[in-house]
């Protein structure tokens, strides 16, 4: 394995390159066609700031990749014919969900519907490659899992970029993580594809970061989410499937935890599901105290921390995994009803759907 850390080295390193570089022009497209976000009463920025900024990071990430796996040496063991297939269903699938994302953040008249329906397809076309959940080991059961994986952490993402910097961080912690995972296990591709993941967050994050100068819009948050879903689904420790599955939601720990989070409290409180307002947990933590940047790295701690558990958790067995898990549970559960008695505010909030 240690071979390939020089080609895992320069997806990386590419990645972060050519999002550098691209960003500044995608900026000046995304002005040109009026993919501009306008600040407003329910807008937290104060100024016109363009969007489509996952343009660059999709173009990052798919250029390192393709890169790297052109140098990839011939082996078998490690490069078996089924992937290649398969890193081309990832890729139709995701210039899918880019494509989705840009429509919307050009045009802003997508309805979630559509979105939803755009993102099935995008689904089944890593179905029909054979990339899924395999959870409890029959197709029927595990065909409604993997679509509920695939458009709860396509839009988990979406979700979650509320804050500047915020999905783009979280998204480059998460894929380090996977990143390190795969390559203790052996795999390959999964790896230089989180490497690449990696690098272009860390690209575009130069522009996103607070105070941001572009946001990634839908054509961002919607890609990230969905190839964060393709490597939980692809990552196999131990050759177990339902470990891995656990050890992918323990990464993807953020995304999901602030997403069942305030769908939870909106239910509770009897608001729509799709209402948006500042209730996500990055604005309790700023009505907590912290400014925003406060927030946001208060989330990459979190972030880090599962992950680092996920990775804890994969050097053992089944019962270590219940182990490790017993304290994760026990603090979603005390984060969930400290940060439930935050008040906030149930007036509409663009930047956080």
């Amino acid at each position: 394995m240690q071979s390939y850390y020089v080609l895992f080295l320069l997806a990386l390193l590419g990645a972060l390159v050519v999002a550098a570089a691209a960003t500044p022009l995608v900026r000046l497209l995304a002005v040109r066609w009026g993919a501009i976000d306008v600040p407003g009463e329910r807008k937290i920025h104060v100024s016109p700031i363009p969007r489509l900024g996952g343009l660059a990071i999709w173009t990052a990430v798919w250029v390192a990749a393709l890169v790297a796996v052109r140098l990839l040496p011939t082996d078998r063991r490690l490069t078996p014919s089924s992937s290649l297939p398969e890193l081309g269903a990832v890729f139709a699938a995701a210039t899918v969900i880019l494509l989705v994302g840009m429509t919307d953040d050009r045009r802003g008249e997508m309805r979630p519907f559509t979105k939803l329906v755009f993102q099935f397809v995008a689904c089944m076309i890593l179905v029909a490659f054979g990339i899924r959940v395999s959870v409890f080991g029959t197709y029927w059961l595990d065909l409604p899992l993997t679509i509920l994986w695939v458009l709860g952490l396509t839009n988990a993402l979406n979700l979650l970029d509320n804050m500047d910097g915020l999905s783009a961080g979280a998204t480059a912690i998460a894929a380090a993580f996977f990143f390190l995972l795969a390559v203790l296990n052996g795999q390959v591709l999964v790896a230089l594809l989180a490497a690449a993941l990696v690098g272009a967050c860390l690209g575009f994050l130069i522009y996103n970061y607070n105070p941001a100068s572009i946001f990634m819009g839908d054509t961002g948050s919607l890609t990230l989410g969905f190839m964060l879903a393709v490597l939980g689904m692809k990552l196999q420790i131990h050759n177990s499937t339902r470990l891995s599955f656990v050890i992918a939601a323990l990464v993807l720990g953020v995304p999901i935890f602030d997403t069942a989070f305030v769908v939870w409290r909106r239910l509770t409180e009897g608001r729509r599901v799709m209402q948006g307002a500042k209730d996500h947990v990055s604005h309790r933590l700023v009505i907590l105290g912290l400014d925003q940047k406060q927030a946001v790295w208060a989330l990459y701690g979190a972030s880090f921390l599962g992950g680092f558990a996920a990775l804890l958790a994969s050097q053992g067995d089944r019962w270590f995994v219940l182990t490790v898990m017993a304290p994760v549970v026990l603090g979603v559960i005390g984060a969930s009803a400290f940060l439930a008695k935050v008040p906030t505010t149930s007036r509409r909030y663009e930047r956080s759907p």
